[in-house]
């Protein structure tokens, strides 16, 4: 089967002598309807780590609170270097259980043991005024982070395993945990 093919090549006529049907377009014709962006913004911080402001000064594991579990939380203190404030966070869970990985202010947690009294038990649910996230077991795994012995900001109740005690020696505490330095970072070669 032949095809008939239309010949392209220029010709000397003008374009009153070769008009363009509808479906046809010159040749040098340029399609200006394509939406031009001239104030582009882009967003430099996208690209940065939002974790590099931070300089890791402690890093551990904590019990959780049920002794019915041996699973152990991570977590991770640090000093943000724009603020000069120290900030905790969840890192790790060895067994089932969300978490949120949120950077807590360490003086919004000093802030509020603070308000409590030395020798009157609380729930973990006091720390749902410092955590923003959303999971169930956030206050459960901050109370177990900050009984544990690397932290020391609350001890364990007699009346039961799940209720606690600000630590009598919570100045001291704070002044190790503020006294702390940088961790030693591997250099890039």
């Amino acid at each position: 089967m032949a095809v008939k093919v239309k010949n392209t090549k220029a010709s000397g006529k003008t374009s009153a002598e070769n008009p363009v049907g509808l479906d046809e377009k010159p040749k040098d014709e340029v399609i200006t309807d394509l939406p031009v962006e001239d104030n582009i913004v882009t967003d430099d911080k996208t690209d940065i780590d939002p974790d590099s402001q931070y300089k890791t000064l402690l890093v551990g594991q904590a019990k959780t609170l049920s002794t019915k579990s041996n699973g152990l939380i991570g977590f991770e203190l640090a000093l943000n270097i724009d603020d000069k404030c120290r900030y905790l966070r969840l890192v790790s869970n060895t067994k089932n259980g969300l978490f949120s990985k949120e950077w807590l202010s360490l003086d919004a947690l000093f802030e509020l043991l603070d308000q409590q009294a030395l020798d009157k038990p609380f729930k973990s649910s006091i720390f749902k005024a410092v955590i923003n996230g959303k999971s169930a077991n956030n206050c459960s795994f901050i109370s177990a982070v900050l009984r544990c012995d690397e932290m020391g900001l609350i001890l364990k109740s007699e009346k039961s395993q799940f209720l606690h005690l600000v630590n009598p020696l919570l100045v001291n505490q704070r002044d190790r945990l503020t006294k702390l330095k940088p961790l030693p970072t591997p250099t890039l070669k």
